[in-house]
């Protein structure tokens, strides 16, 4: 069974050094800017919402704070799903893979929701011990998800040009299965890699 520890050793270098956050893309959620539209998905770790800041269709991920589950047993490897996401993203966002289309747009995270300003939506997250972390991404459209009847070989291509230039960002897809592969319709239609890290 794997030892957990609470501190990083290491390595600088990859995306998991604290470096790893870029400070230019932390937002403050604007609570009267936000109108709840629909839960997407829920778990342990997070809610994901499809939501309109500021008239736009948005995506907001919202993780839970309760504690800090550290770093794996190599102490590189961080275990934090809202660290580890944001980070990633940030890594995105740096490397221009968000603006070819290979992930969702990201707008930006914050490590400071009130939970509150946001009830009832937040309800389950009242019990949380620390101020929430979220992201704010692109809402995709009518997505199909890959698999056996939407499959093609040129969605095929485009999903392994993605996971390829996630990599290039020095980002690990820890989940990189056909559900984690969103179809967007559209002119282009865009193959989009979902669910980071």
């Amino acid at each position: 069974m794997p030892r957990h520890t609470s501190l990083p050793r290491g390595p600088e270098g990859t995306i998991y050094e604290a470096s790893g956050f870029d400070d230019d893309l932390r937002i403050e959620i604007n609570p009267t800017k936000i109108k709840f539209i629909k839960e997407l998905k829920t778990s342990e770790a997070s809610s994901i919402f499809h939501v309109n800041y500021d008239g736009m269709p948005r995506v907001l991920k919202v993780f839970h704070n309760n504690e800090d589950a550290g770093y794996a047993d190599d102490g590189v490897r961080d275990l934090n799903r809202a660290r580890c996401e944001i980070r990633a993203y940030c890594s995105l966002k740096r490397s221009g893979i968000c603006n070819g289309g290979y992930v969702p747009q990201f707008y930006g995270y914050t490590l400071s929701l009130h939970p509150t300003a946001l009830a009832p939506h937040l309800d389950a997250f009242q019990c949380d011990t620390d101020l929430l972390s979220a992201i704010l991404i692109e809402y995709l459209p009518n997505p199909l998800v890959m698999n056996c009847v939407t499959y093609n070989k040129e969605r095929m291509v485009k999903a392994v040009k993605g996971i390829q230039q996630i990599h290039s960002a020095l980002v690990e897809h820890n989940d990189p299965y056909p559900k984690n592969i969103m179809i967007v319709p559209g002119d282009p239609e865009r193959v989009v890699w979902i669910d980071l890290p």
